[in-house]
């Protein structure tokens, strides 16, 4: 199902999807020593399809393994057009936005066995928004919605929603598109599955009615949304790839470095800022799940600039959280007053409804 965010719906009729589902699993050692830029073992793709360019070359990823995308049907050529001209504002935002999470969420989806060239998905779900949210409450860069994030272990509730968390969403999303392969054995009909749900493509294959993403779209048995999803999105990586040669400027890639700890006991974000000796916009760009702006009660993994770990356990050890505001005595005078003036009003209406009954 496709939604547009509240960020791109004025300017992209088209372009803004939502995923259906996706798995996460906690950040751990080894994914921190990623971020850090350490190396990462490569992944593999299951199929044996090979994508045929414009120029009818056999196209390849950077490994030299075959690349499983088609770009050479018209409707890719379409959304192609569409990028350059009346979606070129959205797109240049998008297509900006994505160096500073493409090479980390390229290495996720190695690690799990997913075709690095998925990491350009976020450009028509999300534009590389963390805070995306739909008119169906799918969330962040992947588009998640809640029932799909939990069945894939994302913690959602009142504190945090990991949905935000650009890499934990990705290595749900890459979980989930690995699932969708191993089922269909197609990224094409993984992707329309990703956008309408398995249910649906199942139920067409079995029904017999079409063998592919494109006899199905030909038919008319995907919604348009679906049908518009594959083209769109091999448009728009066909771009990534190359986006000098369409006019676009290639986005500046940058590495995200940080430092991990874990905070046992609630605090405000503000806070953390202040004892790491940061600001409060470096704290929230770097703990986007935490869309209260508060560690919650039982604790939590938070992020901080490389280098004041240090200085922020240091400074936590010491820390004396402010007494609540007191109470004036001319607040709680007039709470007791407040409460004799309910009781009265129960009793004198307690003594009408008795006076009414007996009568």
């Amino acid at each position: 199902m496709r939604i547009r965010t509240q960020a791109v719906c004025g300017l992209a009729l088209l372009i803004v999807t939502i995923a259906g589902c996706a798995a996460s699993r906690p950040e751990n050692d080894q994914i921190q020593s990623w971020i850090n830029g350490q190396g990462a073992s490569p992944g593999g793709y299951s199929t044996a399809q090979r994508a045929v360019s414009q120029n009818g070359d056999t196209k390849r990823s950077p490994d030299g393994k075959p690349n499983e995308f088609d770009f050479s049907h018209p409707r890719v050529d379409d959304f192609v057009a569409q990028f350059q001209t009346r979606l070129r504002g959205f797109f240049t935002g998008a297509l900006s936005r994505s160096g500073r999470y493409v090479p980390r969420m390229t290495t996720i989806l190695e690690k799990e066995g997913v075709p690095p060239e998925l990491a350009y998905l976020p450009l028509i779900e999300s534009g590389f928004r963390e805070h995306a949210v739909s008119r169906a409450g799918a969330v962040g860069p992947w588009q998640l919605i809640p029932g799909t994030g939990r069945r894939y272990g994302l913690r959602i509730d009142r504190y945090v929603d990991e949905r935000r968390d650009p890499v934990k969403s990705t290595q749900a999303a890459a979980r989930y598109l690995k699932d969708l392969h191993d089922m269909f054995g197609d990224w094409h009909l993984s992707l329309a599955a990703y956008n309408t749900g398995e249910g649906n493509i199942s139920r067409i294959l079995e029904k017999g009615r079409a063998g592919d993403f494109w006899e199905m779209s030909d038919r008319g048995y995907l919604h348009q949304e679906t049908e518009d999803y594959v083209p769109e999105f091999l448009a728009a990586l066909h771009i990534a790839e190359t986006p000098e040669a369409y006019g676009f400027e290639a986005p500046a890639q940058e590495t995200l470095h940080y430092d991990l700890v874990k905070v046992k006991r609630p605090l405000q974000l503000d806070t953390v800022a202040r004892l790491s000796g940061s600001s409060p916009g470096e704290i929230k760009e770097l703990n986007p799940a935490l869309h209260r702006g508060v560690i919650p009660p039982q604790g939590y993994s938070v992020r901080l600039p490389k280098g004041t770990k240090e200085t922020f356990q240091v400074a936590l050890a010491s820390y004396v959280p402010p007494p609540p505001p007191a109470r004036t005595k001319h607040r709680a005078a007039a709470k007791r007053q407040g409460k004799h003036l309910s009781h009265k009003r129960t009793a004198t209406k307690h003594r009408h409804s008795t006076r009414h009954h007996t009568a």
